[in-house]
């Protein structure tokens, strides 16, 4: 008899090199935001095939049997993704703000420390650390390699806000504008700086420079748990594009 798995015609997850290395153990996807008991069945035989520990699944929210098979197979709610959009119109008018002595320019070397020091106690609220399973020190690396990279990458760039000579907030996008699309990454300030108009500083500059690559529209990540960043969104006239759960399943040997 073949397994559900066998009974599919192409493989139902996909093996993540990037974040099985980062975390030591072999972490997959699920390709598709839905499930049925076939395809839930079919996700277990090649999870165990392929020594899965931990498995991801973006969800479509509106459907109602996805959300019953999830539950039942053990796969639990680790963060709502927001994704939101705005054009690119009116750029040059989106409001500035922030301390008077502050400056936003590209990160460089001389950041970088101060900027994998923010990014490892910024983003306690992402579904790496909700989880509860991952451990705590690779959460706050993953975010630090992500900034590294926003250094590094010369696909990516990464915006540095300094007020007297300490940066104290980060920007990582994406440089490559797809189909007229620009992309925000991953950004913070400094907990003793919030609240100054930073963070809608550092939005502002980047989307006026994926704008002059010719970006038409842009488009943000968000988790639905940041209402700060969501509400900064909100003021630079973003609407809510589409929204998407996100689920883990651990295989415990």
């Amino acid at each position: 008899m073949k397994t559900a798995s066998e009974r599919l015609d192409v493989a139902p997850c996909e093996l993540l090199s990037w974040d099985s290395e980062h975390f030591g153990f072999p972490v997959g996807r699920v390709v598709g935001d839905t499930l049925t008991q076939l395809t839930a069945g079919a996700i277990d035989d090649w999870c165990v095939d392929q020594g899965i520990r931990c498995l991801y699944f973006l969800a479509d929210p509106g459907d109602a049997e996805t959300a019953l098979v999830a539950a039942e197979h053990g796969y639990r709610v680790t963060d709502v993704r927001v994704t939101v959009r705005r054009s690119t119109d009116g750029v040059d008018r989106l409001p500035l703000a922030g301390p008077s002595t502050m400056v936003i320019r590209e990160a460089s070397e001389r950041d970088l420390m101060d900027l994998r020091s923010l990014a490892a106690r910024s983003h306690g609220g992402t579904r790496f650390y909700f989880d509860g399973r991952f451990p705590r020190e690779r959460c706050d690396a993953l975010y630090q390699a992500w900034v590294e990279q926003g250094l590094r990458d010369p696909d990516r760039g990464l915006l540095a806000a300094v007020v007297n000579d300490r940066s104290v907030g980060y920007m990582v996008y994406s440089r490559v504008v797809t189909a007229g699309e620009g992309r925000g990454e991953l950004g913070a300030v400094d907990e003793h700086h919030q609240g100054q108009g930073i963070g809608l500083a550092l939005h502002v500059q980047m989307i006026r420079q994926l704008a002059e690559r010719g970006a038409v529209t842009h488009r943000g990540v968000l988790s639905l748990r940041n209402v700060p960043v969501i509400r900064l969104h909100e003021r630079l006239g973003f609407v809510t594009d589409t929204v998407a759960v996100w689920h883990h399943k651990w295989y415990d040997r």
